[in-house]
């Protein structure tokens, strides 16, 4: 297979050359037909040329293309000639490898006698072995008929074999359908088990469902009975009144407004439910889809760490993100944390308990919303093998997922409060926290997102800061405002809100990116973003401190009296202890440490604010050059795994190849076999021959020795031959290289010779002749000898042609540019003023004054040269625009081609060319209109002049008109006139018979 397509791929480099060659052949028969077409209009304005112009200009120019074509036929000489050099030499490099051909022949014949003296010996050799074999063959026979019988044996044993291997192929290929079988009904039980968990969760959910359903009918009915107990306790104290009609149309009101709540309130619960139900439908449908897809897809992407588990992952954070939202809106809904709180508050109630616990879990829940957010980001940029990598921790992040599931579970069920754990929510901020440090720091972060979300978590701090400070201040007992405890907390929320002021001016500068805006993200080094980083981990921790602190301090305010305080050392021994939890190893007393974490972090985010309002971290330009945005890894995997699929079918047709293939090893492998058993009968037979054979092999024997001794005699006299050969040929190839040095002396003789030949026959140039014999110093005795003696030589007397025209071309180009420098000599002599002639009885020709000449036709003959050199132009022209002629594409459909300017268009190409073409109209018309006044201004009586021009008389351009119409010549009348009569009317008497004659010939 593997040949067959090669040779098909050789095919079809093949047919595509061919093509190529064909559209180049083709291109150069265009290429030639427009120089024929070329040549042919060449050809028509030479001869429109010799026809316009006169015969001098006409054999000038003849001249001159004849003399061009001397010229190629001397070139053409000249490469005969050289061609005659290279033929020469093709000829010695012949005749050299003709002789190292000998020479090799010669080695060969050497080798040719040492190789039968080898096989002399080898014969002899054989020949030992043939008697070996005759004495052994004796006792042979027996052993021959002995394995007859145990090849006929194998082969029986061999077709009982072969009988117990099919049953074994039956038998393996029936245990193959019960296993493929077996596999069917295991993956019909797994889908029906999956079919039944599916139906089990539906109808769980179908429970939840019509539970709320229930909750929310019960809430309904509650809310009705208590409408209708008002409207009747309001029935009761109107009937008591006497009221006036008035009254009794509001009476009415409320039974109005009662109807449309209830049946808004039923419409509404009615459309919930009807969407719920659509929901859940096409919930169902895409876990169908899904399953039916992953079904279709191998186990590989399946099993657990691959291609699926990735996909989850990516789906995992965007949905955790979703959740952590979902809390952060239900939280901030249920408690309503007020902007301030009151003592009463914190002494006689606990919600302060569950404004703070809102606080810091919405601080924990936007830490964690912060760094999925990078996640999301990172998982979207990353190479592939990162993204498998991260698809196989699917378990260890699913347990997170577990977390937010339970804190969504027990808000829609109404208990999430300060008593619900916290710890997983934590767990899960340090794990992705700990994974992203591990896996993902390395790629490209989001700015604007980050500062978003850092800005958010700022916010949520100080919230929950200024929360835990205010309980903190309400539990300290009156007039301990001077206290340091008190003093570094209201330090606390300066600073804090100093933070708030300065976050909610970054959050407003942040630019807002949705798909359809045209806002520029943000950019700033990884300095601004570990300075980021750092603040939020210290605000965190301020949290978590004043956080304990107010909790450890309410729990102490309980055990008190009502209406008293804590003590500032209370809360300040209670402030070293927490510190030293939370800090650690970097705690140096809450005075210090607080203070200096709020400062820091006061003076970074300033910082930041101050370099936004300025434009620092604003986007700088570079971006707006169209840049390749990365492949998701997703979409890059995905697109691997189709090229996966696409090899996979590709091996797929190659192994059922490969199949065909081994059942035609196999069903030749069966021939082979068969082959053999008739083989083996056949040794047999070829045994049994052996014994004629052995007898025969001692004549063999004798025959075989006869011949050796006839090769050692043939074999001696082909050396002898050879030897003469040698011999022959080396004084053939002396003989020849004396006949070569011969012959180059004769052609360079007969060259000379000959040039002197062609000289001698021009009678005009016998004297450069007769030079040339002197230099080249042999005598005509010589060179007639000489010719005569290379007359049968075809190839001379071509090369002799060949000179004899190169020299009529060089006496030709001699004479042509004589004539050309006579004819440049002669234009550069002042011109020749030709008298006129005058005719008529009483003038003498030729007595005319030559200046009165001069005089009168030096205005006529400078126009008269502008009016032929405009027409020679003229013509040019018009000669250019119908030779090459030009179809503008008025269609605008060429395709790839656009104008690059709109001059280059084809409607202005169009108005241009018919530009040209008026031109030329107006051009023409002028010339006739000049031509005419000419021909009027240099006739008597043709012409009439005005004031302000001079126009041609009616009769003059009546006849000028009668000479460019189709008129016929019938006959010119010459008269004789006297000096100075020009311009009068002479009249002409015609007999009758002579008008008619005029007449009859006109009609004609």
């Amino acid at each position: 297979m593997s040949d067959v397509a090669e040779t098909l791929e050789m095919a079809t480099l093949d047919k595509e050359m061919a093509e190529e060659k064909s559209e180049s052949l083709q291109q150069e028969v265009d290429s030639q037909k427009e120089k024929i077409e070329e040549l042919t209009l060449d050809l028509q304005i030479i001869k429109e040329e010799i026809e316009n112009a006169g015969s001098d200009g006409a054999d000038a120019g003849y001249q001159v293309k004849q003399l061009q074509q001397q010229n190629e036929r001397l070139k053409e000489a000249l490469v005969k000639l050289r061609d005659l050099s290279n033929a020469e030499k093709q000829e010695t490099l012949r005749l050299q490898k003709q002789v190292e051909r000998l020479a090799q022949e010669s080695m060969l014949f050497s080798k040719d006698k040492e190789r039968l003296q080898a096989e002399v010996e080898v014969y002899q050799e054989e020949l030992i072995e043939l008697k070996e074999h005759v004495d052994a063959a004796q006792g042979a026979e027996e052993m021959v008929e002995h394995l007859t019988e145990k090849s006929l044996q194998q082969e029986e044993r061999l077709q009982e074999l072969e009988e117990e291997k099919a049953d074994l192929e039956a038998l393996c290929e029936m245990n193959d359908e019960l296993q493929e079988t077996a596999r069917d009904t295991e993956l019909e039980l797994r889908e029906e088990a999956e079919m039944s968990q599916a139906r089990v969760a539906d109808a769980n959910r179908r429970v939840e469902a019509m539970q709320e359903s229930i909750a929310e009918y019960d809430r309904t009915i509650n809310k009705f009975r208590e409408l209708v107990a008002q409207l009747q306790d309001a029935n009761r104290e109107l009937r008591t009144q006497q009221v006036s009609a008035d009254s009794s149309k509001q009476e009415q009101t409320p039974t109005i407004e009662f109807d449309f709540k209830a049946k808004f309130a039923e419409t509404k619960a009615a459309a919930k439910a009807i969407d719920m139900e659509l929901r859940r439908l096409d919930v169902q449908q895409a876990n169908s889809h899904v399953t039916y897809l992953c079904a279709f897809m191998p186990d590989s992407f399946v099993k657990r760490g691959g291609d699926h588990d990735a996909v989850l992952v990516l789906l995992l954070v965007p949905r955790l993100i979703a959740k952590i939202e979902l809390l952060i809106a239900q939280i901030k809904e249920k408690f309503e944390i007020p902007e301030a709180i009151t003592r009463e508050e914190v002494l006689k109630s606990h919600r302060t308990d569950g404004y703070s616990f809102a606080n810091g879990f919405v601080h924990m829940l936007c830490t964690l919303l912060s760094v999925l957010k990078q996640y999301e980001s990172a998982m979207n940029q990353c190479n592939i093998d990162l993204f498998l990598k991260i698809g196989t921790l699917l378990p260890e992040l699913a347990v997170h997922e577990k977390a937010m599931d339970f804190l969504i579970e027990a808000l829609r069920k109404d208990q999430l409060d300060e008593n619900v754990s916290v710890e997983g929510l934590d767990k899960a901020i340090n794990y992705f926290k700990h994974l992203y440090s591990v896996h993902l720091s390395g790629e490209k972060i989001d700015c604007t997102n980050l500062m978003s979300d850092q800005m958010r978590i700022l916010l949520a701090a100080t919230d929950s800061i200024n929360m835990d400070i205010a309980r903190l201040k309400h539990s300290l007992q009156s007039g301990q405002e001077t206290s340091d405890i008190s003093i570094l907390l209201r330090d606390v929320e300066n600073c804090s809100n100093e933070i708030k002021m300065a976050a909610r001016k970054i959050k407003r500068r942040i630019p807002v990116q949705d798909p359809g805006s045209s806002a520029t993200p943000l950019s700033f080094s990884s300095e601004v973003q570990d300075e980021l980083t750092s603040c939020s981990v210290g605000m965190t921790n301020i949290v978590r401190v004043l956080q304990e602190i107010s909790k450890a301090a309410i729990q102490q305010l309980a055990t008190l009296a009502e209406g008293q305080g804590l003590q500032p050392k209370k809360i300040e021994e209670l402030a070293f202890q927490f510190c030293d939890r939370i800090y650690g190893k970097d705690d140096s007393g809450p005075y210090d440490t607080l203070r200096q974490t709020c400062t820091e972090t006061s003076s970074v985010i300033k910082k930041i604010a101050t370099a936004m309002e300025n434009g620092e971290y604003d986007f700088d330009g570079t971006q707006d050059k169209k840049r390749e945005e990365p492949i998701p890894p997703v979409v890059a995997r995905a697109q691997a795994v189709k090229a996966e699929f696409a090899d996979s079918e590709n091996l797929k047709i190659k192994l059922e190849n490969k199949d065909e293939a081994i059942k035609d090893l196999k069903r030749q492998l069966r021939i082979k076999q068969e082959e053999i058993s008739e083989q083996q009968v056949r040794v047999s037979l070829i045994e049994k021959k052996l014994e004629n054979a052995t007898k025969e092999g001692d004549d063999r024997v004798d025959r075989i020795q006869t011949k050796l001794d006839e090769a050692h005699m043939s074999l001696k006299a082909k050396e002898k031959e050879f030897e003469e050969t040698m011999d022959a040929l080396q004084q053939d190839i002396d003989t020849l290289e004396t006949e070569k040095m011969e012959l180059k002396e004769r052609l360079r003789i007969i060259s000379k010779k000959s040039l002197l030949e062609g000289l001698s026959r021009q009678s005009s140039q016998s004297g450069i002749a007769g030079l040339l014999m002197e230099k080249a110093g042999v005598s005509p005795a010589v060179s007639s000898t000489t010719l005569t003696s290379v007359k049968d030589s075809p190839m001379l007397i071509e090369q002799i042609e060949s000179l004899k025209d190169a020299l009529h071309a060089v006496k030709c180009e001699n004479t042509r540019l004589m004539a050309a420098k006579m004819r440049e000599q002669m234009s550069k002599l002042p011109p020749l003023v030709v008298p006129r002639k005058n005719v008529g009885l009483a003038h003498n020709t030729g007595h005319v004054n030559i200046a009165d000449t001069m005089n009168a036709s030096s205005d006529g003959s400078h126009n008269l040269q502008k009016l032929s050199k405009d027409t020679s132009q003229l013509l040019k022209e018009l000669y250019k625009v119908s030779s090459c002629p030009k179809v503008v594409d008025i269609s605008r459909r060429r395709s790839g081609v656009t104008p690059v300017t709109e001059k280059a268009s084809p409607m202005n190409q169009l108005v241009e060319s018919t530009a040209n073409l008026n031109a030329l109209r107006k051009m023409t018309t002028e010339l006739q209109v000049q031509v005419t006044n000419m021909l009027a201004a240099n006739l008597k009586g043709g012409q009439i002049r005005t004031d302000f021009s001079a126009f041609p008389t009616p009769s003059f351009a009546k006849a000028l008109h009668e000479r460019s119409a189709d008129t016929q010549c019938l006959g010119r009348i010459q008269l004789p006139a006297k000096q100075g009569c020009q311009g009068m009317t002479i009249p002409i008497h015609l007999g009758p018979q002579q008008l008619k004659m005029v007449h009859s010939r006109i009609v004609s």
